[in-house]
This record gives C-alpha cells, sequence and structure tokens, in this order.
C-alpha cells in the first residue's frame, strides 16, 4: 500500500460518513484528508528506516479513526484552530485545536532509539 492509497481510501471513508449523515451533496475536501494523513505520519513517530509502504501499511489500521478525524475537522470549518466557538447562542468546545487528541490513542507511536 502506498500514501496515496491510503489518502483515497481515508477519503472514500470519509465521504461515506458524510453521506450516512444525511450530507450527501458534500465533498470532502482533499486538502482535509492530505492534512489528516500528515498529521497521522508526522504523530506516529516512524523511524527513519520505514519506507512509504511500511508507513501505508501501519497507518491503513487506523483508516476509520483518520476518517472520523477528517470528519472533525470538516465540521471545524469556520473555526479552525479554536478549542471553542460559539456562534448564533451555539456554544461548542473541542479538546484539541486541530485534530482531538484521541486520535493519539489509535494511532501507532515508534521511538527509535538514539
Amino acid at each position: 500500500m502506498t500514501i496515496s492509497e491510503l489518502t483515497e481510501n481515508v477519503q472514500i471513508k470519509a465521504q461515506a460518513y458524510l453521506a450516512e449523515s444525511g450530507d450527501e451533496e458534500a465533498a470532502m475536501p482533499t486538502q482535509i484528508v492530505d492534512f489528516v494523513v500528515e498529521y497521522a505520519i508526522n504523530e506516529s513517530h516512524f523511524p527513519m528506516s520505514f519506507n512509504e509502504d511500511k508507513i501505508a501499511t501501519r497507518l491503513s489500521r487506523c483508516s476509520n479513526a483518520m476518517a472520523m478525524a477528517c470528519i472533525e475537522v470538516y465540521s471545524r470549518m469556520g473555526a479552525e484552530g479554536e478549542k471553542s466557538h460559539s456562534e448564533n447562542a451555539i456554544s461548542r468546545t473541542y479538546d484539541g485545536a486541530w485534530i482531538s487528541t484521541r486520535l493519539h490513542d489509535v494511532l501507532p507511536n515508534y521511538v527509535e532509539a538514539i
């Protein structure tokens, strides 16, 4: 599996979640999916010895969580970088400024020995 295939898989799942929630007309922006996949790669701290296929294979195990992170980022449009947002008497609080810290719980975490 390649990073491109992983990104496509995450985008398909995120689009399916949007459709299931009744937002069938909306399209999941590629930039959001790219952001989430890049974030997952960076936060997993893969060893330098890992090639693209190995990284993509490891991250494919949490593609559902990455798709949900895409939905979370998508739903925050207009409140990017905020931990809380109020508008029209509706207040929302998020546990992270960009992506929920819950995503960290499912990401593989490698620490390379120095």
